[in-house]
């Protein structure tokens, strides 16, 4: 059955969320969307921490289901001031958010349930951070609480200038934390609080540069599913992460319902250490992983709204594939008259997620903006097939300043060749 469905955000994970819901045969509304998500949805004016303003639109409109996918709509009491007026939210509270969100919290928590995470020590003042480095071994990583990046270090005088930047410009705390070495995961779950399940897994391909160089960033690439991690993997990540995280939200009067994720490392050793916690896909995977599930998602995130999930739903299927993504990156600073080429020659076949930064001029083509504008997902029966096509698309497309990793997936084709 037709459903109105209203999407709140205006990245690549919006773009994807909202064409394949559009694609089951829903309609969709997106505030404030961007300009690529305009070519199925109507696009909204209002703030996306508008909650009054959001709630009116849907109650007038009569929308089936709200999706909150930015942090300042997460961060608000959207969720509570919804489910106090009966209106249909996929999203977990403010203060369950918190998990994701408030990074010092998280670690805290981490330390305080006895999940494996990389030893790290949290700081509101600034000497009491140099103080701490004195002993750090290197690499390590500096990150600040309320943001999702982080910066790898191999020196503790650039790790000084980091920190007075940080504080200088307010920051109220700052994490220090052990680099560590193995292999880079994400893996999701959809949960009503109580009763979670797989959704997907990806490896996630964060460095700017080939080779895993340069600055970390959201995703320059992922590869779905993590074929890396075992059943085993999988069993204890529930059973030791996500179902003790779970209970202490439900426990604090908090169930978080939604997508729950975590991203960590499974070390040459074999042992799995958190990073933290996602309360999505990222930008990067999402496309891959929504287009993996065998089933209808809205029927999904609808069973985890009116408290059915736990006795209907047992697995969720998953399509014999694997999806590679790859991010575009627009190193143009000008900014302007930055035209997209080679859109129309994309196969129909290959699933373009376009974010905010691919905006329309007065011809009604996209241009470039400095960022991400772009990630190409492909899926195939085995990696090698799918990072191939997504390799052979990208020779289609081009901008001013268009760069990307050309290695993803590259080391993982003569790996999984027995696997697939």
């Amino acid at each position: 059955m037709k459903k109105r469905i209203l999407i709140l955000g205006n990245t690549a994970k919006a773009y994807a969320l909202g064409k394949i819901l559009h694609k089951d045969g829903h309609e969709i509304y997106a505030l404030s969307g961007n300009d690529g998500m305009k070519e199925f949805a109507e696009c909204i004016d209002i703030r996306d921490n508008s909650t009054k303003e959001i709630l009116e639109f849907v109650l007038e409109n009569t929308i089936d289901m709200t999706i909150p996918l930015s942090d300042s709509a997460w961060k608000s009491d959207i969720t509570d001031v919804f489910n106090n007026n009966n209106a249909a939210i996929f999203s977990p509270n403010k203060e369950s958010y918190k998990i994701v969100s408030d990074k010092a919290y998280c670690k805290k928590l981490l330390y305080r349930l006895k999940i494996p995470t990389p030893k790290f020590g949290i700081f509101d003042k600034q000497n009491m951070a140099f103080d701490y480095l004195k002993n750090q071994k290197e690499p390590f990583v500096i990150k600040t609480n309320d943001s999702a990046s982080a910066v790898i270090l191999t020196s503790v005088k650039s790790a000084k200038n980091i920190i007075e930047s940080v504080f200088a410009e307010k920051n109220n705390k700052i994490i220090i934390e052990d680099y560590v070495w193995g292999h880079p995961f994400a893996f999701y779950t959809l949960t009503d609080g109580f009763k979670a399940i797989p959704i997907g897994s990806s490896i996630i391909y964060k460095h700017a540069l080939e080779g895993d160089g340069g600055q970390l960033t959201s995703g320059m690439g992922a590869c779905s599913p993590d074929y890396k991690l075992s059943f085993d993997n999988e069993e204890y990540i529930m059973n030791n992460v996500i179902y003790p995280a779970l209970a202490h939200l439900e426990a604090e009067g908090n169930p978080y319902v939604g997508i729950l994720g975590v991203n960590g490392i499974l070390t040459e050793t074999g042992e799995i250490k958190i990073l933290g916690f996602q309360s999505f896909m990222q930008d990067c995977d999402c496309a891959g992983i929504l287009n993996l599930v065998d089933g209808d998602i809205y029927s999904l995130f609808e069973s985890c709204i009116i408290g059915s999930f736990s006795d209907e739903v047992d697995f969720i299927p998953q399509k014999n594939l694997y999806a590679v993504s790859v991010a575009l990156n627009c190193r143009n600073t000008a900014d302007s008259e930055n035209v997209i080429t080679g859109l129309d020659n994309i196969d129909s076949e290959t699933i373009v997620s376009m974010n905010y930064t691919a905006q329309k001029n007065k011809y009604l083509e996209y241009e470039a903006k400095t960022g991400i504008p772009l990630i190409i997902t492909s899926t195939a029966r085995n990696v090698s097939s799918a990072s191939e096509r997504a390799y052979n698309e990208l020779k289609n497309i081009d901008f001013k300043g268009i760069s990307y990793r050309k290695d993803i997936c590259n080391s993982l084709n003569k790996e999984t060749s027995t696997y697939c």
